[in-house]
């Protein structure tokens, strides 16, 4: 089963920050560059023009004639900084549609079947460009309806897929071969299976919990330390990271919300054993509050509290109290994006400060976009090394109102 959504937008304005707190439907002023001489212009000469520092002469004059990758990028990066909507060179390239296909199992992802539409179509109005975009439901993440739904795609022309899927979809989907360059947002490369094949046309956009886990583990690492975990797969997973960054892990217990009523006998049990610890929370939100709870309830005081982008959310700040939070720590891999950007995409109830599989999304998006239009204006500054999008770790500490930076 698939689901069509196309759309063309060759010129669509993007709302824009007005005064007081509404939105303006005037577009932002953009910034053009045309070519206004005759001469043409060789390779060396462009590489004069930059020897001068004649940027705008060296914008202007470099065409499929005199470029190389070299002045590519160079170009790439001036058209990034001075936020330059349109170049001669570029227009001939920007006036065909872009196609990008959305692959998806609506009965494994829930929520997320919606919103990363949103979020795709959101990234695509702000660019103001041509698109054709089609939505397509796998239902299922086995063999059998993923190649299915890569053969209706392929069929409608796309090339290019942005595939939200569990760790067994994105496994099952790098044992297929297949023409089509995709990306998963969803899942970290380090979770796809060594027997898998060649996987040179999936690029992963996860996060790595792992990484987070080890960044979280340097902070006083002598002191011995203890873990929640939940008994789901991405909790049995992180229980290993913290296991293999913590030599002095003396306690790890299972927690899920079934267990919500033995906790508070339990914590009581285990106050001694808490005390004055390392205690890393690898549990969702709900639970996380719980555990938080019963801590301060028991007076236990830790040395620190620490977690990854599980709990990164402001939900984390309402549902605990202020002296809950003391001494936490939050691993967080979501950078600032430009605010007109962020504020659009709300328009569309998608969240791009919180959630990071709308936040990768929105990074693979804007992968595919610049490579049919290097001059389209860049908002992310993740790099992909090896197939995998390569994100900063921040360690944050929330306090009454907002997550700071440590």
């Amino acid at each position: 089963m698939w689901i069509a959504l196309i759309i063309s937008a060759l010129v669509i304005p993007p709302f824009a920050n007005a005064s007081g707190k509404y939105l303006s439907p005037l577009p932002l002023p953009n910034m053009e560059v045309l070519n206004v001489e005759s001469q043409k212009c060789s390779t060396s000469c462009l590489k004069e023009l930059l020897e001068k520092e004649q940027v705008f002469s060296f914008i202007a004059k470099i065409d499929e004639n005199n470029q190389n990758k070299e002045m590519i990028e160079q170009l790439n990066q001036f058209l990034s900084q001075l936020e330059i909507s349109e170049i001669p060179y570029f227009l001939g390239l920007q006036k065909s549609l872009f196609h990008i296909a959305l692959l998806f199992p609506r009965k494994a992802i829930g929520r997320y079947s919606s919103t990363t539409m949103n979020t795709i179509l959101s990234y695509l109005l702000l660019q103001r460009g041509g698109f054709n975009f089609e939505v397509f439901d796998s239902q299922g993440e086995s063999l059998e309806d993923l190649q299915a739904a890569l053969e209706k795609i392929y069929a409608k022309g796309h090339r290019q897929v942005i595939a939200v899927l569990t760790q067994e979809g994105a496994n099952h989907l790098a044992t297929m071969r297949t023409d089509l360059s995709i990306f998963i947002p969803s899942v970290h490369k380090s979770q796809i299976l060594s027997n898998a094949n060649d996987s040179s046309h999936l690029i992963f956009g996860g996060i790595s919990y792992e990484e987070q886990i080890k960044k979280l583990s340097e902070i006083q690492p002598h002191i011995r330390a203890a873990s929640f975990y939940d008994s789901g797969n991405i909790g049995k997973q992180m229980q290993q990271y913290t296991q293999a960054s913590n030599e002095n892990l003396q306690l790890s217990k299972s927690f899920s919300l079934k267990q919500g009523s033995e906790l508070p006998k339990e914590i009581k049990a285990l106050r001694g054993a808490l005390q004055g610890t390392r205690i890393f929370l690898n549990t969702p939100i709900t639970n996380s509050s719980i555990i938080l709870s019963q801590l301060t309830y028991n007076s236990i005081r830790p040395n620190g509290i620490y977690s990854t982008q599980i709990n990164y959310n402001p939900s984390l700040l309402s549902i605990t109290q202020e002296r809950d939070r003391k001494n936490m720590f939050i691993a967080n891999s979501i950078a600032p994006l430009d605010s007109l950007f962020v504020e659009q995409a709300k328009l569309l109830d998608v969240d791009l400060e919180y959630d990071w599989i709308n936040y990768a999304t929105a990074f693979g998006i804007e992968y595919f976009y610049r490579k049919s239009s290097p001059g389209a204006k860049r908002y992310f500054k993740e790099r992909i090394k090896d197939n995998q999008v390569q994100y900063n770790i921040e360690i944050l500490t929330p306090t009454n109102n907002r997550f700071a930076p440590l």
